[in-house]
């Protein structure tokens, strides 16, 4: 199912259930930006569009053996009435990358508490932590959810998965269905089908991005020496493709055959029918990385609660509008919170 007629006058279309009253922009490109590359370069090119002033708070969350979890809380501006969002960095990132910093500063400026979140060895949580987390390591995600319902930093809880982050994000809510105390998630950029993204970076098309994820790939990995087992990290450094990388180094660290048992066990393509959160995801149908296919493929009408729109540009969370500098996702992701969770006239 491709573009239609009026998703080339808004930049966008709706797979499925489309969510009744919600007022989106339409999603328009300048030609700077224009095409999958740009926009999924952008980022890294000239940094985020929204820079983050407000301080953070350094939190920590148990995850047992393995240690704690370390985010960065902000909450100092917040207004009481607002759930938490959990932002949940992607693919070798952090709470520093672009595009949680961009998130985090659009969600600040709307008044929520924000918490971005260090997975197992990413970021501060390297110093806390053993051993690293991979796409479907939903039993860290669990402990932190659990532990901030105790804390009552916000009213309530929203999840915000970036990318890879998206995978494990829709895994835990599939993993927990009814019993997911969530009151919202917002996916973008996320695989459904881990060895298909895989298959589409090693596309010959795809070297350099590949190549540029396996290097940063290997350099988290040596962050973890001493905290990982070295025959592990050995491996790690040896991989000569991403593929290997999660054959040799990611599935066996963590109990897995191969990269194989790993795409099957993790993907979260095949917990989708099983959420019951309110969840809204954006795809761009020139994702370089992670391939529409996936999307265009899945029954979604089988589930009202997932709300799935794919754009006709936007690369891998890049989204840049020539209207606006806050990239049109996370637009999107306000407005969606703001009608889902009924907060227009609080």
């Amino acid at each position: 199912m491709r573009m239609t007629s009026d998703a080339n006058k808004t930049g966008y279309r709706f797979l499925g259930q489309e969510v009744e009253g919600l007022d989106l922009p339409a999603f328009q490109v300048g030609i700077k930006w224009r095409g999958g590359d740009l926009q999924t370069m952008r980022n890294t090119i000239m940094g985020p569009v929204c820079r983050l002033e407000d301080e953070a708070e350094r939190v920590f969350f148990d995850i047992g053996a393995p240690g704690r979890l370390s985010g960065a809380l902000h909450r100092k501006d917040a207004r009481a009435h607002l759930p938490l969002v959990v932002i949940i960095h992607g693919l070798t990132g952090d709470e520093g990358s672009p595009n949680v910093i961009s998130a985090a500063s659009s969600l600040l400026e709307q008044g929520y508490p924000v918490l971005r979140l260090n997975l197992r060895g990413a970021g501060p949580s390297v110093r806390t932590s053993q051993g690293s987390y991979h796409a479907g390591m939903t039993e860290d995600l669990a402990q932190v959810i659990s532990q901030l319902h105790s804390r009552a930093y916000g009213a309530g809880i929203v999840l915000y998965g970036i990318s890879l982050g998206g995978n494990m994000m829709l895994k835990y809510l599939g993993e927990q269905g009814a019993d997911a105390n969530i009151l919202a998630a917002i996916g973008v950029s996320t695989p459904l089908d881990l060895k298909a993204v895989q298959g589409r970076l090693m596309d010959a098309r795809n070297a350099m991005y590949h190549n540029y994820l396996l290097l940063g790939m290997k350099k988290y990995a040596k962050r973890l020496t001493g905290r990982v087992a070295a025959l592990h990290l050995e491996k790690a450094q040896a991989a000569a493709s991403i593929l290997e990388y999660d054959d040799q180094y990611v599935a066996p660290s963590h109990g897995m055959a191969g990269a194989e048992d790993y795409y099957r066990l993790q993907s979260s393509g095949v917990y989708l029918d099983k959420i019951r959160v309110p969840t809204l995801l954006i795809h761009a149908e020139n994702d370089p990385w992670v391939p529409v296919e996936s999307y265009y493929d899945h029954d979604w009408s089988g589930n009202d609660r997932l709300h799935v729109i794919v754009c006709n540009d936007g690369g891998h969370v890049g989204f840049h509008g020539k209207d606006s500098k806050v990239p049109w996702h996370e637009q999107a992701m306000a407005r969606y919170l703001d009608h889902i969770l009924d907060l227009s006239q609080v």
